[in-house]
């Protein structure tokens, strides 16, 4: 909520085309953190407790070490070279702002560590630190920021909106680093940390790469409007986005909430427990969505006009991937299930197969209809995932996080 509250009071304080290219730009800040993670920012959160269940604490303590290590070089490897890019592209005619470029990286590089950091604290039980900063304090430090430059006549424009983004995520992102030392350090301050990034690569590729595909169908929505229809219908589409990933707040919150507890039982065989909280979190998830989709059905346009009553027409495009975010409400926590048991490459599979579908939809669908092409495209995308994940989790682990579980259970086979 915050966070639609953010990007509200944003559109407020920029124009129509610097809204656009902060859309554009935090768009692809956050595709880039999912490239220069490598994998751990979902992946601390299964090896954490999966190591202290198992009682080697140098294998957690080296997985935490090696993972910020190896995210910090490739992400300032990302922003350079985003950077020296960008001076060529312009060398070859092309109007671009090379400082522009700098700081998507530098915000990029930011968006990883500290989704990284927010992960590790919540597997470690640090609730609040872990919520705190990213979830709260970010959303309303950035528009008040903004607001202060533009109060102190400093101006604010796209550009500057995101290093004002990138300025505050530094802060934040260093307190949560504080804490995570504690807990590291609590392991055993002479203890020496095992880091073993060959026997976690067959699990972290999967990992990486089906979260590099995941931040593109959250975010490259946008960035492929805005190419193919302009910084204006970007802005409009980014406007319904937000308002539709609404229903989304839910099942994201409880996926990360209990992906380490996902991680915990499966490790420990205790699948049946596994079941029934995954059964009882879907339950929760559909209700709480249901009544959110609702609330979209009939406030849509007013929530709409709140960015800019232009935006109104945007309604049926809020409708459509409001309709996507519902089913995969129903569907229940399957990507964290499959990303925290043994199944993290059938899940890359599905993710890459669906999303390329929903990318050559796009490209085809976005010249005939507009961004209510995009928009068709993106929630078939949804439903297709769903169901593939649905089958392969029952099919082959003997699972599912989804409604269906609540008329057809599920038959529980062992975790190999």
């Amino acid at each position: 909520m915050l966070s639609y509250a953010m990007v509200v009071a944003l559109a407020h304080l920029l124009g129509a085309e610097d809204y656009g290219r902060f859309a554009f730009g935090i768009n692809a800040a956050i595709i880039l953190a999912a490239i220069g993670n490598l994998g751990f920012s979902t992946g601390l959160m299964r090896y954490w407790p999966k190591y202290l269940a198992a009682g080697d604490k140098a294998a957690a303590k080296g997985v935490v070490i090696q993972g910020f290590e190896l995210a910090l070089q490739c992400g300032a490897g990302l922003a350079i070279a985003l950077w020296l890019g960008a001076f060529l592209v312009r060398a070859l005619g092309w109007d671009l702002d090379p400082m522009v470029f700098l700081m998507i990286g530098i915000l990029g590089l930011l968006i990883n560590l500290g989704d990284m950091a927010t992960n590790l604290l919540r597997a470690q039980g640090s609730v609040v630190v872990s919520m705190l900063p990213r979830d709260v304090l970010w959303r309303i430090l950035i528009p008040v920021c903004a607001y202060g430059a533009l109060h102190l006549g400093l101006g604010l424009s796209g550009t500057g909106a995101l290093a004002i983004s990138a300025g505050v995520l530094l802060v934040l992102t260093l307190w949560q680093m504080f804490h995570i030392r504690q807990h590291v350090a609590a392991l055993g301050v002479h203890l020496l940390a095992r880091k073993d990034f060959a026997s976690l690569r067959p699990s972290l590729i999967p990992l990486w790469f089906a979260g590099i595909i995941y931040a593109m169908i959250q975010q490259f929505d946008v960035v492929i409007v805005g190419s193919l229809l302009g910084k204006a219908e970007a802005g409009s589409y980014f406007a319904a986005q937000k308002t539709a990933m609404l229903l989304s707040l839910v099942l994201i919150a409880g996926g990360l909430v209990t992906a380490s507890q996902m991680a915990a039982l499966y490790h420990a065989k205790k699948l049946d427990a596994l079941q029934a909280m995954c059964r009882n979190l879907a339950l929760v998830i559909a209700l709480m969505t249901a009544i959110g989709f609702v609330f979209l059905v009939v406030f849509g346009k007013q929530l709409l006009a709140l960015f800019d009553p232009a935006f109104q027409s945007a309604y049926p495009i809020l409708l459509i991937i409001g309709l996507g975010a519902m089913i995969d409400a129903i569907s229940g926590p399957n990507a964290y299930l499959m990303q925290m048991t043994s199944y993290e490459k059938p899940y890359l599979k599905i993710m890459a197969t669906c999303y390329a579908l929903v990318v050559a939809a796009q490209f085809i669908l976005i010249p005939r209809f507009g961004a209510l092409g995009a928009a068709l495209a993106s929630a078939s995308g949804v439903i297709l995932w769903n169901v593939s994940a649905i089958v392969v989790l029952r099919r082959h682990a003997g699972l599912d996080p989804s409604l269906l579980s609540l008329v057809v259970p599920p038959r529980i086979r062992p975790s190999s």
